[in-house]
């Protein structure tokens, strides 16, 4: 394996626009809000809380609320105080107060909206958070105008023994009258099954203020917990009338609906092509297991990563997943590798993702996303939103002690140098960079890129980064850092596609040289963590007794457990990590998806071609 390898292909994430960071002057003004939280005690609900209402946001980390709130069964009830909140460089957004039950919201700023969940509240705590800006002109009816697509979660009578999920599609008339009347999605009660139901006629009103009523009418032959979606939904509008949030006001009536204009025509899968904050909350009713998310996104050309910062039942964890997408000419479609759909703003914006499969699942979800705003700067500039694992790029998924790194800014240079000999050293082409105040062992300097090694000492849930070149100081940047977050090398070197993997004759595995069932192959990451015998990061690993990876590690392919029989740092190379594994003897031929775990992460981005023994 030579370090050709971990020559990296330029991913596009850098501003653009004038320059900018987000700082807590990028929150100002009305929001309106929605949000849906449940308390859990193992697998039970013990309480279900909905919000709404408008927030209002100084400029300088204070904001108030004036609201309602639904807490089980009984009626709503007025909800006013204040809070605080920050907003790091990036969009990265903190929200405390009592409004979220005295916990702390990991939010995300974007473009169109502030997203956000609980997930660093504690294990008994799911929830989704979705803040729109309050227009400052007035509505009316025609605000709505054209084809949405709708999606709801929603817990009648709160918990999750009623949840229901859907997703379809409405076409407002600009007066009042929406012109379908087919509803689409599924309920836990309904056995899980994709069922369609008339609901006859919908209408809406907006009001001036951008609140308005979507009123579902009792279907014929329906109830209340067998209807998907059911009575007047207050709902707030976005200023341009492009997307809109809410859910019912009614006692004992928890949940969140979404929409989003769709494309008139022409949508392809290039129509979602961005990066993007979300957040999603999700409910497994096979396992019984509650989720809830904030993430970053990095979607285009039928494939989307998500990279997750996800609170379930069972602990807090991590993950860069790849999922496939087909849209259709309105911006809507399936995913293709995982059950759901998503729903793409005919702007391209904004989506909202729904549980709501081609038959049904068991998989109950809605997250919603926004556009990442633009962040430029001058001088030795580091993009907040381009610090990424050098093997997967998953934006927003954590950087690790001993993994590569790759940042993308400006002001790094003009030159292209790449390190030529072992330890890599703390500076190269003039530029040196300090993680948490330690140095970094630079490996190669792009004019727009530098891919680092982080130290092994680099400790805590974040990392301060801070790029020197000659004696210009760049902006620090504060990423997530994770004792492991693992991103596997692929042969397109963007963590997509076939991942880096050997054969033990050193050959590729491809489509011409598949794997065999039975074999064992090397694969190649980043993102293990500490090691045994202790290694000096940028130096080169040992031979004699190679350093095996601390971190309790499993591999699948094709979904088949398989067998590792070296997991560690490749002997002889600085930073590499390594995985032996055994193809398991059952796989059929194709491409399976590789997929690695450790306690604290999980990827899955990549595949690896198996062939026939």
């Amino acid at each position: 394996m030579s370090l050709r390898l971990l020559s990296i292909a330029t991913l596009v994430v850098a501003a653009t626009g004038f320059a900018q960071v987000s700082s807590n002057a990028s929150l100002t003004g009305s929001y309106n809000f929605r949000h849906v939280l449940l308390v859990s005690s193992g697998n039970t609900v013990s309480e279900t809380r909905t919000s709404f209402g408008t927030l209002t946001f100084d400029g300088s980390g204070g904001f108030t609320y004036l609201g309602q709130q639904l807490v089980q069964t009984a009626a709503p009830v007025a909800l006013t105080g204040s809070g605080t909140y920050g907003v790091k460089p990036g969009g990265v957004t903190t929200l405390t107060g009592a409004l979220f039950q005295g916990v702390s919201i990991n939010a995300r700023l974007g473009t169109g909206a502030l997203v956000g969940a609980a997930t660093e509240a504690g294990q008994n705590i799911f929830d989704l958070f979705i803040a729109i800006p309050k227009p400052t002109g007035s509505l009316t009816n025609a605000s709505l105008t054209g084809p949405y697509y709708v999606s709801s979660l929603e817990f009648p009578g709160g918990g999750t023994s009623n949840i229901r999920n859907t997703n379809f599609k409405i076409t407002a008339n600009g007066a009042g009258g929406v012109t379908e009347s087919a509803v689409t999605g599924q309920a836990r009660n309904l056995g899980n099954r994709l069922t369609t139901q008339t609901v006859s006629p919908i209408t809406y009103l907006v009001s001036p203020d951008a609140t308005g009523i979507l009123n579902f009418p009792t279907g014929v032959a329906q109830t209340e917990l067998s209807q998907l979606i059911l009575g007047p939904k207050t709902i707030y509008v976005a200023p341009d009338g492009s997307y809109f949030i809410g859910g019912s006001a009614t006692a004992g009536s928890h949940g969140i609906v979404v929409g989003v204009r769709a494309f008139a025509s022409g949508a392809t899968n290039a129509s979602w092509n961005d990066a993007y904050y979300s957040a999603g909350l999700r409910f497994d009713a096979d396992r019984s297991r509650l989720a809830s998310n904030a993430a970053s996104v990095k979607a285009g050309g039928g494939s989307v990563v998500f990279g997750r910062r996800t609170r379930q039942s069972d602990g807090l964890f991590d993950a860069s997943t790849v999922a496939s997408y087909a849209l259709g000419a309105d911006g809507s479609g399936p995913f293709t590798s995982v059950p759901g759909r998503v729903n793409v703003s005919a702007s391209g914006a904004l989506f909202s993702t729904s549980g709501v499969d081609v038959i049904g699942s068991f998989g109950y979800e809605l997250s919603f996303g926004t556009k990442m705003p633009p962040q430029s700067g001058t001088g030795v500039f580091v993009n907040p939103q381009g610090v990424l694992n050098a093997a997967s790029f998953a934006v927003g998924y954590p950087i690790t002690p001993g993994g590569f790194v790759t940042m993308f800014g400006s002001g790094f240079g003009t030159q292209t140098a790449t390190a030529g000999a072992f330890p890599f050293p703390a500076t190269l082409g003039g530029v040196s960079a300090t993680v948490n105040g330690r140095a970094a062992p630079i490996y190669r300097v792009l004019p727009g890129q530098i891919t680092l090694v982080v130290p092994y000492s680099a400790t805590g849930s974040t990392a301060s980064i801070i790029v020197t070149v000659g004696t210009t100081v760049s902006n620090t940047v504060e990423v997530p850092l994770a004792d492991s977050a693992p991103g596997i090398f692929s042969l397109t070197q963007n963590g997509l596609g076939e991942g880096a993997v050997l054969h033990a004759n050193y050959r590729v595995v491809n489509a011409d040289s598949p794997a065999l069932p039975g074999e064992v192959v090397q694969v190649f990451l980043s993102g293990m963590g500490a090691v045994t015998p202790a290694v000096v990061e940028g130096a080169a690993a040992p031979s004699a007794r190679p350093a095996t990876v601390n971190a309790l590690t499993a591999v699948t392919i094709g979904g088949q457990d398989a067998q590792i029989s070296f997991n560690g740092l490749t002997p002889g190379l600085a930073s590499l990590y390594q995985l032996n594994v055994k193809i398991p003897a059952t796989l059929p031929p194709g491409a399976h998806s590789l997929a690695v775990q450790t306690p604290q992460g999980f990827t899955d981005m990549v595949s690896i071609r198996v062939g026939r023994p």
